[in-house]
């Protein structure tokens, strides 16, 4: 039975960074016998190279379609393929490409419902109607409501830094998936980059909520906190031309989870990048610049005994 040959993690793992190795290109001859050794040694070797081939041929040609219009709303997207005079077959065959695009970048999702969505440039500054602006990070998504005098702005993904203007006491809000900011007049930064908000005060004072904790904590200038499962948890006073390095180019980090690192460059790269095994969660500190992301993978491989191979223009595995 087929399941006596069920490949075990290790086992796709090997296969994984087989396949990296070849679709570079760069293998030696030596190498080359290697993996036909490595083949051969047992039918659930060879199993697990023929599932990572496959998946590999799901994966690529979907990431690539959609790293050429990555930008694109979900929207646009889907109009500029359809006509009245479609047959159901090619509806059918759009949906279906655009659940594979959700799965390979959810992005899309986040576009769509987005006024503004920002490019691979480091730093996007979009003026707000009540004249305070925002200026976001690559790759960062907002949703902005200024009607009946009201001043909210939703970030839905990404990060960015406010310089908001006081205007008669009302206040500005800023919601994430799981924290409220709200302010009269101030300068802060909001990072909703790895699941979690994360808020630092440059200037003035903000209060930050949660969903569980609707009276939140205050915080003023240096001062920084993080909601993890709507709770407020508050850090040493940070250093705060560090923590907006961000916006001069440079990615500093302290101790921060490999595959949070990459979800980060990512942003600044046309490429998905992929981090295999357990090679995510070993921690990295560092200076990292977001204009030579190949250059900060290389900074990143060599700190933490990984490689680096692009298989392609549209992915690149740190393994």
């Amino acid at each position: 039975m087929q399941d006596d040959f069920e490949p075990t993690r290790q086992q796709k793992d090997e296969a994984a960074l087989w396949h990296v190795r070849r679709a570079g290109g760069s293998m030696s001859v030596a190498q080359e016998q290697e993996f036909e050794d490595w083949l051969n040694t047992s039918r659930s070797n060879r199993l697990a190279f023929d599932q990572m081939r496959v998946l590999w041929a799901r994966i690529e040609e979907p990431a690539r379609q959609f790293s050429e219009s990555r930008r694109k709303t979900a929207f646009s997207m889907v109009m500029s393929r359809c006509s009245p005079r479609r047959s159901i077959t090619a509806l059918v065959g759009i949906a279906l490409a655009t659940v594979v695009m959700i799965f390979i970048n959810p992005d899309i999702v986040e576009n769509f419902r987005a006024d503004i969505v920002s490019g691979q440039t480091v730093v996007t500054s979009i003026g707000l109607p009540d004249g305070s602006v925002a200026h976001l990070a690559a790759n960062s998504a907002v949703a902005t409501d200024f009607s009946g005098g009201r001043r909210n702005v939703e970030l839905l993904r990404g990060q960015a830094f406010f310089d908001v203007v006081h205007r008669n006491g009302d206040a500005f809000r800023v919601n994430t998936q799981d924290a409220t900011v709200q302010v009269v007049g101030t300068r802060f930064n909001v990072d909703f980059l790895s699941g979690h908000t994360t808020v630092m005060v440059e200037e003035g004072a903000v209060r930050v909520a949660s969903k569980t904790d609707t009276g939140g904590v205050l915080i003023g200038p240096g001062q920084q906190i993080t909601v993890a499962d709507d709770l407020l948890v508050s850090s040493d006073t940070v250093e705060i031309q560090q923590a907006l390095a961000w916006m001069k180019g440079r990615l500093v980090v302290q101790n921060m989870r490999v595959a949070d690192l990459m979800v980060r460059l990512e942003n600044y790269d046309s490429s998905r990048i992929v981090v295999l095994g357990g090679l995510a969660d070993q921690t990295i500190s560092g200076s990292f610049p977001t204009t030579d992301i190949a250059g900060s993978l290389e900074t990143v491989a060599d700190a933490v005994g990984a490689n680096v191979m692009k298989t392609s223009p549209w992915l690149t595995v740190l393994y």
